[in-house]
């Protein structure tokens, strides 16, 4: 399953970066993730985290790790664990602040038949979550100081 999204945070993009370089706050703005705790810092400075996704009902639990960290550009996580797959954030200078960009490729471990029968109904879900998940770090950051 694929999922992007894009947003403008009123934000400097060192600072959009900085925040969504530490996982917990991951979990502070993605609405159904939970339990996300650091468990390490790679040699590329990218971060290790635990987590659990909860969705209807299941709880998914896994790591993310770090496998490209570009300051203040980008950050790649690989996910494993109960969803594999990759989380990428982009991070753009704008006249406005940051442009952040969020993509994700990943696998809940259905069934393929499961998969394509409800492909259109997962399509929308990822869609608004993601469209709440940017919204939620637009205001997180925007209602802190300005540097």
């Amino acid at each position: 399953m694929d999922a992007r999204g894009r947003t403008v945070v009123a934000r400097p993009r060192k600072a959009v970066f900085e925040f969504m370089d530490v996982p917990e706050n991951q979990a502070r703005i993605s609405p159904r993730l939970s339990a996300v705790e650091t468990v390490g810092t790679r040699d590329n400075g990218a971060k290790r985290a635990t987590y659990t996704y909860r969705l209807f009902g299941l709880a998914f639990d896994g790591e993310v790790r770090g496998i490209d960290h570009d300051p203040p550009e980008r950050v790649t996580f690989e996910m494993t664990g109960d969803i594999t797959g990759h989380i990428q954030w982009e991070f753009e200078p704008t006249g406005r602040g940051t442009r952040v960009t969020y993509a994700a490729e990943y696998d809940l471990g259905l069934p393929s038949a499961v998969t394509r029968l409800s492909g259109p109904l997962i399509d929308r879900f990822n869609q608004r979550e993601i469209t709440r998940t940017l919204e939620n770090l637009r205001r997180a950051l925007e209602a802190t100081e300005s540097p």
